[in-house]
């Protein structure tokens, strides 16, 4: 399972993801508000799982940072002889509602981890080319003798 993230100035949060689970703890779990008993499935709805387990494994509540506190954005801006960050966005046309609004739509999207659509096999010639134009092509292996 791939993680989902929603960045937001440039700080990577876990997106929201809506997936039918079964309890395999061994024990009865409580999941809102119902008891769940070992084996029942039930509707998992919060945040990416994936995303919470990488985000454990590297000790930290979210990855990326503010680009207002970005150090290399910062002396970026100094450069280009800006006085701030502010300045900055100003000059660049930098919306904070407009960013704002695009986060919590993001947000509110839920990833749900359905499977892909079954698609026809391809026919493969395994068994070779009937030259003689009797039709005879074997598909996917030599099949049982004649």
């Amino acid at each position: 399972m791939c993680p989902n993230y929603i960045s937001v100035d440039g700080e990577f949060h876990p997106a929201k993801e809506r997936v039918a689970l079964k309890n395999l703890s061994g024990a009865t779990k409580e999941v809102d508000g119902k008891e769940i008993k070992p084996g029942e499935d039930y509707i998992y709805e919060g945040s990416d799982r994936a995303a919470l387990f990488e985000l454990y494994k590297a000790g930290v509540e979210k990855f990326g940072i503010n680009f207002h506190h970005d150090a290399e954005l910062l002396h970026r801006v100094k450069q280009l002889g800006f006085k701030d960050v502010n300045e900055y966005c100003k000059a660049v046309g930098y919306n904070k509602e407009k960013v704002k609004q695009e986060a919590e739509e993001k947000t509110a999207k839920v990833t749900l981890h359905e499977l892909p659509a079954k698609v026809k096999a391809i026919e493969k010639l395994g068994g070779g080319i009937d030259t003689s134009g009797g039709g005879q092509d074997k598909y996917g292996g030599f099949g049982e003798p004649k």
